[in-house]
């Protein structure tokens, strides 16, 4: 099985992946870890509005984030 490594940002509506690293400085990681996302998270996109925020799910919460901070979460797909 072929695994597939991209940012968050540019992952389908629908699919579901999980983080695999964070690309970025100290604040950045620790304030996706505030929120529940670390290496190993598996989250579900929800929506991606453009320029707008980046709408995800992880378990029973939904979160939206910054298309910039999407782009700095790397992510597989399976």
């Amino acid at each position: 099985m072929k695994v597939s490594i991209a940012p968050l940002a540019v992952i389908s509506c629908g699919k579901k992946v999980k983080i695999v690293s964070i690309v970025g400085g100290r604040g950045v990681r620790e304030h996706l870890l505030d929120v529940g996302l670390n290496v190993g998270v598996e989250l579900e996109v929800l929506g991606q509005g453009g320029s707008g925020p980046f709408l995800i799910a992880v378990k029973e919460t939904r979160l939206a984030i910054g298309q910039g901070v999407a782009r700095k979460i790397m992510v597989s797909q399976e």
